[in-house]
């Protein structure tokens, strides 16, 4: 109960506006253009709601809503699509939404929307959306671009969205509970010296910290100084566009990862973890250009063989698989395939052939807009039910000037609740204004840090000329000199949210420290003169050293630490 607490304070006390949410009756809810009736097809309680005979796009269940402008709101609704129309395997389902002005004009907008739905399943759709100041009213409808499939529509939910007043004392609140522990060190010993000092160093967090970086910079030592910065801040890496597909396989049959490789390896030898980005990509314009014009029958083979290449050569490498990058929204080998479960095949196999590397989704708009949290919850659980060996959700955020935490910790509390750990896998902030901007990459990285079910966090870059956003870069120049943005994450990532300390002790004294979780080095200090070193760590459970001195109390040394 208290993970809930932390994780959605405000949800458990939502009210769920729409009338008849669970559509136990035909009250509520109409169906424009098409035929309403119940049926004993339910996602949830006695009945659901089949919508048929639609007529055109827009035809489908709706309800006139009484919301207040200016406020930000959440639509869900379940979906199951009884049949496809011709020449299509799945369909896309969106949440609509119909808001006449005072002056009467319509502005048709879409909250969110849930693709490639295949018929038989229910299905999660549906997004936020903030009511402008001049609006009237409001009529909510779901819409599919095919007027010939037929649905139902069961378990509605409509919610406003909180704003968080206190926002950052409640996640320092919550950093202290999820992210630190308790850390004991007492003396003891047949030595009684005075001048003892106690030093903790945390040496690694425990959450990742990392950054995107390219290739060459990272191994040409002509780049120095934009891999010191990285060094310097970061304990996690991943390539930017060096493992994607065409950059490996130029030309059919020509897999050269070697460059890639040595990459991974520099950075291994170095200490830093690497994610792999990614092993599929599945965008019509980003698939290798050599695979376009290829029947499904001459791709499948060459899925196997790379899925086959990228494990053997990068077997125990990587943290984690981007296994099929953004399929939420591309689906370039379930089309030319026509398999609308590839990916599932993807994650079955890289599991196989590498076990010992995490798997994850990763895709965006997630939390930088609101029309797809609900359908990644949606895939996360399909996934999830079908038994994929799915190990987490990367979430790209990819942000903009505009940085509103209330509505992206509710996006990011709506994908919590599929129960993956998740990954900020690609995080910038476009902003020209670098004071904005620090406050910005502040606000998020606290908003992040503090959530339960965030386990780390990359930037996507961080130097502006090697950034796809140059105004969203953490250093600029060609000293890759810090910006106030940079400056503000150096002091987060190395001192606010790191536990160095040091505490003269003596026997019989017990010195207690709320540490950070992560890995640490012990300084015994005699008089100023370090006398020992022991590294430990520090998890869920905390710490306890014992350290143990022996000698004179003029010459006193640590016989040994008993740690745990």
């Amino acid at each position: 109960m208290l993970f809930l607490i932390l994780l959605l304070p405000e949800l458990l006390v939502a009210e769920n506006l729409f009338q008849n949410p669970g559509f136990e009756s035909t009250s509520g809810f109409l169906c424009n253009s098409c035929t309403g009736s119940l049926s004993s097809d339910k996602h949830g309680g006695f009945h659901s709601y089949k919508v048929t005979g639609r007529q055109h796009d827009w035809a489908g269940a709706s309800q006139d809503l009484h919301l207040a402008a200016g406020h930000t709101y959440y639509f869900k609704v379940h979906v199951k699509i009884l049949n496809t129309v011709d020449g299509k395997q799945y369909h896309e389902v969106q949440t609509m939404l119909d808001i006449v002005d005072n002056n009467g004009n319509h502005k048709y907008d879409k909250p969110g929307s849930t693709k490639f739905i295949t018929p038989g399943q229910w299905h999660l759709v549906g997004g936020d959306y903030h009511i402008p100041g001049n609006t009237k009213s409001v009529r909510f409808y779901v819409q599919i671009p095919e007027a010939g499939v037929n649905y139902l529509i069961d378990d509605g939910e409509l919610t406003q969205v909180q704003t968080l007043s206190q926002f950052a004392s409640d996640a320092d609140k919550r950093i202290d509970h999820l992210r630190k522990a308790d850390l004991k060190i007492s003396l003891s010993g047949s030595a009684n010296p005075s001048g003892i000092k106690v030093e903790v160093q945390q040496t690694r967090s425990e959450f990742g910290w990392g950054s995107a970086v390219n290739v060459n910079y990272i191994q040409d030592s002509i780049h120095k100084k934009y891999q010191d910065f990285f060094y310097d801040l970061f304990e996690w890496a991943v390539l930017e566009n060096a493992l994607k597909w065409p950059g490996l396989e130029h030309s059919k049959g020509n897999f050269q990862p070697d460059n890639a490789l040595n990459a991974v390896n520099s950075m291994l030898a170095k200490g830093i973890k690497v994610r792999g980005h990614n092993i599929f990509w599945g965008g019509s314009n980003v698939v290798p250009s050599w695979q376009k014009s290829m029947s499904g029958s001459e791709l499948k083979p060459l899925l196997e063989k790379h899925i086959g290449d990228m494990a053997k050569t990068f077997r125990g490498k990587f943290q984690h698989w981007d296994v099929e990058n953004e399929n939420l929204h591309l689906h370039f080998y379930e089309d030319r395939l026509q398999d609308p479960h590839i990916t599932e095949w993807m994650f079955r196999e890289i599991h196989r052939l590498d076990p010992g590397t995490q798997r994850y989704l990763n895709d965006y708009s997630i939390v930088s807009g609101g029309q797809s949290a609900m359908a990644y919850v949606d895939q996360g659980m399909h996934f999830k039910s079908a038994g994929v060996p799915v190990s987490g959700m990367g979430i790209q955020s990819h942000l903009g000037g505009n940085v509103d935490v209330s509505v992206i910790k509710r996006r990011l509390d709506e994908v919590a609740k599929v129960g993956y750990p998740i990954w900020i896998t690609e995080l910038d902030i476009n902003q020209g204004d670098n004071h904005r901007k620090a406050q910005h990459y502040e606000d998020v990285m606290r908003l992040y840090f503090s959530h339960p079910a965030v386990k780390g966090v990359m930037f996507w870059g961080f130097w502006d000329q090697r950034h796809w956003r140059p105004q969203a870069a953490l250093a600029n120049g060609n000293n890759v000199t810090p910006n106030e943005a940079g400056k503000r994450v150096q002091q987060l990532l190395k001192h606010t949210w790191r536990t160095n300390e040091s505490h003269n002790i003596s026997h019989g004294q017990t010195v207690s420290i709320r540490a950070f979780k992560g890995s640490y080095k012990l300084l015994v200090h005699h008089n100023g003169k370090v006398i020992h070193t022991e590294n430990f760590s520090v998890g869920q459970a905390g710490n306890t050293l014992k350290v143990n001195l022996s000698g004179s109390g003029s010459n006193p040394h640590v016989d040994k630490v008993l740690i745990g």
